[in-house]
């Protein structure tokens, strides 16, 4: 039973979308943790939602040109950010989709910024 699971794991681990869908879960698993440690709206919104976020959409952004995932895999942060928000956050910060949306697009064309056409 245990050999099954971790043979499932590691199949679906292969596809080229995983990492976005476990890079997504480890945000979702932070946003719940922060206000279970009680841990102040300034340092929340602070580190997590514009540093942690940040870096956390640029790496799904990369991670999706590297591995040639499909571009709506760029959707996936921001949507379940939104409803998080949804749920929990105040709405203004719905304005930090829109930030991790071109925090995500930052990493996609990471390797495209400072190249001359020939």
């Amino acid at each position: 039973m245990k050999e099954d699971k971790q043979s499932f794991i590691s199949k679906l681990n292969q596809k080229n979308f995983m990492p976005v869908i476990w890079l997504t879960i480890l945000g979702l698993v932070v946003w719940i943790i922060s206000p279970l440690i009680h841990l102040a709206v300034v340092w929340r919104m602070g580190l997590i939602f514009f540093i942690f976020n940040s870096i956390l959409a640029y790496e799904i952004g990369h991670l999706i040109a590297v591995r040639k995932a499909s571009k709506w895999w760029l959707l996936l942060f921001p949507i379940v950010f939104a409803i998080v928000v949804a749920i929990h956050y105040a709405t203004y910060n719905y304005l930090l989709c829109v930030v991790y949306i071109c925090m995500e697009l930052f990493g996609l064309w990471r390797d495209d910024f400072y190249h001359e056409p020939k």
